[in-house]
């Protein structure tokens, strides 16, 4: 039966009648591996490990060998994988999605208007008054002393009283009262009321006038009634229209007073 521990030929002596051609091709991997296990403290192990001429009893050593190098070899390869496998893990980073970009357009607001503060008013110079001349006292005026002067006195001449002469007397106007009895003045007669009329009344109506200069009557007043108070009024409103010849001062007319009697009669 073979040996299956070929790759160790190394440590032991040449076997020149033993056939290469049965030896079992050990992965490239696995060959790392082993040898990598040679500087391990098992390799040191077996380094001292020499071939018996007891065919038998190296077969049963080298099976024990075996089983130990591959429950080693399994634990190393299991191990490495292992760490292999989370440093992938490590180093492979989940793909992360996409993040959403939201674009919102914001309007420009309106830049706010600026406002001019007002501009400070104007400071005025105030005008100092001129200042008020002052006028030298004008210096007094020193009066000479009365110069004494001799005065003759004359007698008194006699003084001879001459009369006056008489003043002329005073020539006093005739002052003459208005009048409405002149034929060119044409004043109209009063109206008889007819309810007067028709009751057979009647009366004398006498009546204060008021005649201004040109002639008018400007206030008309009854002093002595007729009784009926129509037959009054109809005599103040007929003298309110006449036309009087105004008193007279010599030839100028003026202002003045005249009674009026007004009587209405139904047999006249």
């Amino acid at each position: 039966m073979n040996r299956p521990l070929v790759a160790f030929d190394k440590f032991e002596p040449a076997i020149p009648d033993r056939k290469r051609a049965d030896v079992v091709p050990i992965n490239q991997d696995i060959g790392r591996l082993i040898e990598s296990l040679s500087a391990s403290p098992a390799a040191a192990a077996l380094g001292n490990f020499r071939r018996s001429t007891d065919y038998r009893d190296s077969k049963a050593i080298d099976y024990l060998i075996i089983a130990v190098l591959s429950v080693l070899v399994h634990s190393i390869v299991v191990d490495h994988f292992k760490h292999a496998s989370v440093e992938k893990e490590q180093l492979v980073e989940p793909v992360k999605p996409p993040s959403k970009v939201q674009i919102s357009f914001v309007r420009p607001q309106p830049k706010p208007a600026v406002v001019q503060p007002p501009p400070p008013p104007k400071v005025v110079a105030l005008k100092k008054p001129p200042k008020p001349k002052v006028q030298p006292k004008p210096a007094p005026k020193i009066e000479p002393p009365p110069v004494a002067t001799s005065t003759t006195v004359q007698a008194d001449a006699p003084v001879i009283l001459v009369p006056a002469a008489p003043s002329a007397p005073k020539v006093e106007e005739k002052v003459t009262e208005p009048r409405a009895g002149a034929g060119y003045l044409n004043n109209p007669a009063p109206v008889y009321p007819e309810i007067a009329m028709d009751r057979g009344w009647e009366g004398k109506v006498l009546m204060k006038v008021h005649v201004l200069a040109n002639g008018k009557p400007d206030n008309v007043s009854v002093i002595n009634s007729s009784g009926k108070e129509v037959l009054d009024d109809e005599a103040v409103r007929t003298v309110k229209q006449w036309t009087f010849v105004p008193a007279m001062r010599g030839t100028t007319p003026i202002d003045g007073w005249v009674t009026v009697p007004i009587s209405f009669n139904l047999q006249g």
